[in-house]
């Protein structure tokens, strides 16, 4: 039995997708063939220099919307014909899809075209988009329908999807019933039937390593970089994240485990790993580990991730991280204000998200930052307070910045809590504060007066999206 692991666009473009990669070794190891389809790659080598824009992230939430490629001739019905035909070709007659929200609408224009020219495809959707948490997400993707009546999404796989997949393709190939089955919701009967979630993998080393060698790798933007995990989940509850209801509990590899995968990249040519993770310092005695092992053994590869503001890495640890190959650390700053960021449930105070930046810069690790324009609770006071935190600290935040409208996310602890936080919505849908400061027009102008700030100094890398 062979099944067709699939990426839709939009999706990154600099290296293959880590979760397909984790899925076909999984599934190789359990005795299963894979083919791995990257239709994002794909698309984004047919398309001519200007479309290339498109993937710059300023674009990511026009991906949402269902007519704004194809009013635009960018993403031709053809094309779907296309990569239906090249699904059904390769023998696969289950196929599963990585779905994230800027994947969604492709992804069920795909999966209703593979059910056209071939009704007996069975159709996964997985993926981090709400699936892992959200079962109203997954009654609506089961209930889409063809224009025969027949339905487009066969299976829900909820959670981690390793373990998931292995168990649906088990008892689709015995001929058993997939009732009870865990981590997946589905139709039984005529009804849609939850089985609840499976257990998490918390022993993240018995996994095979992801499984590159089916993609193409050379049709990445950034050639001899790919995608590498040192964990799964949070140490952290920011109010605003939903990341870490998806992964519901963090745990980590060992250093031993993450080094003998880096040795497997260098004898491949890979020359940048960049961490997938949440935060890659969620466990500082395996990071420490790590990099005596990478300075130990001179693997000379560079890596970079996401960290949370720890006093504990102060600059001779950060000077270890540089030695080790880090190049960049991505910090979630969000705010310069006290007061926010204390109600963002943030762990960290501005004095010590100061020294961190500054030591990482004097350590020679560029600083990346995101920030969060509009948080409910915020005042102009606040907003000020970022604003003058960015200017007395511009020297150190020159690789990068994320800049961000707050997007009120559904699983979110905040969206629970919108009573307390003071939010309503409008009659177009967009939330405001109750006292009527706070809303899509005040966060607009915010958000192009930080914009304005870092045009000032035209040598900031700057990624920008707006969302109300």
């Amino acid at each position: 039995m062979k099944i067709a692991l699939v990426q839709c666009p939009a999706f990154g473009i600099d290296r293959p997708p880590l979760a397909l990669g984790y899925l076909a070794a999984y599934l190789r190891v359990n005795n299963y063939q894979t083919d791995i389809f990257d239709f994002n790659i794909d698309l984004y080598s047919r398309s001519n220099d200007d479309e290339k824009k498109f993937w710059d992230f300023q674009y990511v939430f026009q991906w949402l919307d269902k007519d704004y490629f194809s009013n635009q001739g960018f993403l031709p019905e053809e094309y779907f014909r296309d990569w239906a035909k090249q699904i059904t070709e390769s023998g696969c007659r289950i196929a599963g899809f990585s779905v994230q929200s800027s994947s969604l609408r492709a992804s069920i224009k795909l999966a209703s075209e593979l059910k056209r020219i071939a009704p007996e495809t069975v159709i996964i959707f997985g993926g981090p988009l709400h699936l892992s948490y959200s079962i109203g997400h997954a009654y609506h993707l089961l209930q889409l329908e063809q224009p025969c009546g027949k339905k487009t999404v066969d299976i829900v796989a909820m959670g981690e999807g390793e373990q998931v997949l292995v168990e649906i393709l088990n008892r689709i190939k015995s001929g058993s019933s997939l009732d009870g089955c865990q981590g997946t919701v589905l139709r039984e009967n005529g009804r849609i039937v939850n089985n609840g979630l499976c257990p998490l993998i918390h022993d993240l080393d018995c996994l095979p390593f992801p499984d590159f060698s089916r993609f193409p790798l050379g049709r990445y933007k950034h050639k001899n970089r790919l995608p590498i995990l040192g964990s799964r989940g949070c140490i952290f509850r920011c109010l605003f994240c939903d990341d870490s209801r998806m992964w519901r509990t963090y745990r980590s590899r060992t250093a031993e485990n993450i080094i003998n995968e880096i040795r497997i990249r260098k004898e491949e040519g890979v020359e940048f790993l960049e961490f997938n993770d949440l935060l890659i310092n969620g466990n500082l005695l395996q990071l420490s580990r790590l990099c005596e092992l990478l300075i130990k053994e001179r693997l000379r590869i560079n890596w970079g991730g996401s960290a949370v503001v720890d006093k504990k890495m102060d600059l001779s640890f950060l000077k270890k991280l540089k030695e080790a190959g880090c190049c960049y650390l991505n910090y979630g700053l969000e705010s310069g204000s006290p007061k926010i960021l204390r109600e963002m449930n943030k762990h960290f105070k501005l004095a010590e998200a100061k020294k961190a930046i500054k030591d990482t810069y004097e350590a020679g690790i560029s600083v990346c930052t995101n920030w969060i324009v509009g948080f409910p609770t915020e005042t102009e006071e606040d907003f000020q307070e970022t604003i003058n935190f960015i200017r007395e600290n511009i020297r150190y935040l020159k690789s990068n910045m994320m800049v961000n409208s707050f997007i009120l996310k559904g699983e979110s602890l905040l969206f629970q809590q919108q009573e307390e936080f003071g939010i309503t919505f409008d009659s177009d849908g967009h939330w405001k504060s109750l006292d009527g400061i706070n809303t899509i027009e005040e966060r607009r102008r915010r958000y192009a007066r930080l914009l304005d700030l870092l045009s000032e100094n035209n040598d900031i890398a700057a990624h920008k999206t707006f969302q109300g």
